[in-house]
């Protein structure tokens, strides 16, 4: 059974709350923020409660300690600054795996810098394992470095040849609940996505991930579960 998840914890108004808490029954393992980009204790006990409520894998979800900009924005950060942030952020959990966040998990993707920062934070906060697309630096570094890598494929995003994802600023980024249902099977049953520009891309993964803040985010979850026969 392929698993599913998803990025958890950053919702701050009453509608968004709501659809995280209707998603964790959904899914199998919740990345959840923890104070770089959003999240607070309330939210964060709110996580482990639903999560031990429903059988689902906890995770940290750091990144850019950069609440304003949500941490889709690139950071002009030191590299030991922006581990101690990490470090701090990934221990406000009890994770079994750690996941960053928006613009540093894609700055780490292709960037060895940014991806020795993450895996030197997974190993200081004493996490087993970190959550990275298979092809991305950050799971090269931590091969290398004897960390834990679960393989990432995302079910919602449009990704590049390179087998990025393409940037949510650019038109068709973020796929509707059809694409994503029909992208889902594909890579259950073939291990590839159709990227922009029509290439099949081979994505080799163990988690299946899911966004939260996106529009119909619960439709197209359950559309999701039902293309993979769940």
């Amino acid at each position: 059974m392929i698993e599913l998840s998803c990025d958890l914890g950053e919702a701050d108004t009453r509608e968004g709350i709501a659809v995280e808490r209707a998603i964790w029954p959904l899914i199998d393992a919740g990345n959840v923020a923890c104070g770089g980009h959003a999240g607070d204790e309330g939210s964060m006990g709110e996580a482990i409660r639903l999560a031990g409520a429903h059988g689902v894998i906890v995770g940290a979800h750091p990144s850019y300690p950069d609440r304003e900009n949500f941490g889709r924005v690139s950071m002009d950060i030191g590299h030991d600054a922006l581990v101690e942030s990490l470090v701090q952020q990934i221990s406000r959990l009890p994770a079994r795996r750690v996941k960053a966040h928006g613009a540093l998990y894609n700055d780490a993707h292709a960037g060895a810098a940014r991806a020795a920062a993450i895996v030197e934070a997974v190993q200081r906060a004493g996490s087993p394992a970190v959550v990275a697309g298979d092809t991305s630096q950050t799971a090269a570094v931590a091969r290398a470095r004897g960390v834990a890598v679960i393989r990432e494929a995302f079910a919602d995003r449009r990704y590049n040849e390179d087998g990025s994802l393409v940037s949510r600023r650019e038109p068709g980024a973020l796929l509707s609940i059809a694409e994503a249902a029909e992208q889902a099977k594909l890579l259950a049953a073939e291990g590839v996505v159709i990227a922009r520009g029509g290439r099949r891309v081979p994505i080799a993964f163990e988690t299946l991930c899911i966004h939260a803040d996106m529009e119909g985010a619960v439709e197209r979850l359950r559309a999701i579960r039902a293309a993979l026969g769940r």
